[in-house]
């Protein structure tokens, strides 16, 4: 659903006198902002109270680092009315959905309402580099960091990332820079404050949390919180959602993409024959001499992080950064856990973990990264997201599908009707109950030579907790399946 008008503390709030206030935080969590946003709270002088439906057990690691702490818990359910009314203003966690009850009693009772982010980024000293997009917004955060290093700043990342800053804040100066990932969710929370990012960059914003959102419109107005305030914005050109951005901010928009989707003369970060990169913009010094960087080196597989590269690279250089140095830092880049990680070649046969893959447009995505033969395994807890973008890419690009989960037989009636347009006459498919299952369907179909990628394309809570426990057992497997080869 979209985020309502809630009361929020003035744009100018400083968290810095905290002593005394009491602060309700929703939310803790096990990813780090709720946490973070709790140690911060309690080491600053508040008086807190945490409320989280989990229990205890969930809540394990979290718990733990509060030990010995003055905190209030109540866990296992939805903080009362009576907890939201003793509150001076409240931290809710961006995972916490909008029409909760103690959000809507914080509405009634015209509480201010803050998140993990939206206090961090009030602290900040320094200019900051925001990323989102639906897929690759991690990567890009990566190799951000990694950009800007080049110029020999000191370079600090978080957000979505998972952890959080807010108690190191202090340690920051006023000429290092932030990098931030930042979700839907979090956008929210700070585009209705007016608080964004000096530098802006999105990735790509395609179908993702309806389930959360309700309507693409919905979502991808969250994700265009990210121009708030931004002094410069790097969009995608191929991307209409980011084409409609453009039209409203009030940023210099500068354009990235593959050399084909720029109109004639028109200026921007270009990717040419998916390898060889140039940013030529109006106004910049020297730019009809600008040569072109030979993206080859990347160690990160797939045109996809080409592009990402392209646009951290040209978002350095609105920190001082020279685009050839920029892109230079980051060609030994390795993927980051669950991000195409080639696990293991067993008997010549690469197994690649994709277990971040939550939305069907990424798993298109990925299969574009691998020629050759591909087995691919799919799955998990529908989000609402049209398919058909990832049928087609199965059809296209796969070998052979395995699909599994709650989501496995819509998908396979569906593919059903399409085996007769494979471009392969040994195309298959099959559904089963779970990952193991399909799994060892893969493993045993796959000949040297090919690959079988876990991209599951859906969330991952029909089954399993988050995407890393999934990820982790698709390794185990792999693992086991390696021992018994061997």
């Amino acid at each position: 659903m979209t985020a309502p008008l809630l009361p929020r503390l003035p744009r100018d709030f400083r968290p810095l006198d905290l002593r005394g206030q009491r602060v309700l935080v929703l939310g803790l969590g096990t990813f780090g902002g709720g946490l973070g946003a709790a140690l911060h709270l309690v080491r600053e002088g508040a008086s807190v109270t945490i409320a989280d439906k989990r229990g205890a057990a969930d809540l394990a690691p979290s718990l733990a680092a509060l030990e010995g702490m003055k905190v209030r818990f109540c866990l296992g359910a939805h903080a009362s009315d009576d907890e939201v009314a003793a509150a001076d203003w409240i931290v809710a966690s961006p995972a916490v959905p909008w029409d909760v009850p103690p959000l809507r009693a914080a509405a009634r009772l015209k509480k201010p309402v803050e998140s993990e982010i939206t206090l961090l980024v009030r602290l900040l000293p320094c200019r900051w580099l925001g990323i989102t997009g639906t897929n690759g917004k991690s990567t890009t955060t990566m190799l951000a960091m990694r950009t800007l290093a080049a110029a020999g700043r000191r370079v600090v990342g978080g957000g979505n990332l998972g952890g959080s800053l807010l108690d190191h804040w202090r340690d920051l100066a006023a000429d290092d820079a932030v990098v931030l990932e930042l979700s839907s969710f979090q956008l929210e929370h700070l585009g209705e404050i007016g608080l964004g990012p000096d530098v802006a960059v999105v990735t790509n914003v395609t179908h993702d949390h309806l389930d959360r959102h309700g309507t693409f419109a919905a979502y991808a107005e969250a994700k265009r919180q990210i121009l708030t305030r931004a002094e410069v914005a790097v969009l995608p050109r191929a991307d209409p959602t980011a084409r409609e951005f453009a039209l409203t901010t009030r940023a210099q928009v500068v354009w990235y993409g593959e050399e084909g989707a720029f109109g004639r003369d028109e200026r921007g970060a270009k990717l040419r024959d998916e390898r060889f990169a140039r940013l030529d913009l109006d106004g910049e010094p020297d730019q009809e001499s600008a040569p072109e960087v030979d993206f080859e080196p990347l160690a990160l597989r797939g045109v996809h992080n080409r592009l990402n590269l392209l646009a951290a690279a040209t978002a350095a250089t609105r920190f001082a950064v020279p685009f050839a140095a920029a892109a230079t830092a980051g060609f030994a880049a390795k993927p980051l856990a669950r991000r195409l990680n080639e696990v293991a070649r067993v008997g010549e046969v690469l197994f690649v973990d994709d277990s971040v893959s939550t939305s069907p447009p990424a798993v298109a995505v990925a299969l574009r990264a691998y020629s050759g033969a591909t087995h691919l395994i799919a799955g998990g807890y529908d989000k609402g997201i049209d398919p058909e973008p990832l049928l087609d890419a199965m059809v296209r690009n796969c070998r052979s599908v395995y699909l599994y989960g709650a989501v496995g037989p819509a998908l396979a009636k569906r593919l059903e009707g399409r085996r007769s347009g494979a471009s392969r006459a040994d195309f298959r498919h099959a559904c089963f109950p779970d990952l193991p299952a399909a799994f060892a369907a893969a493993a045993a179909a796959a000949s040297g030579g090919e690959t079988v990628l876990y991209s599951p394309g859906y969330a991952s809570y029909d089954q399993f907790r988050n995407f890393t426990e999934r990820g982790d057992l698709f390794c185990a497997l792999v693992a086991d399946h390696a021992r018994r080869r061997a």
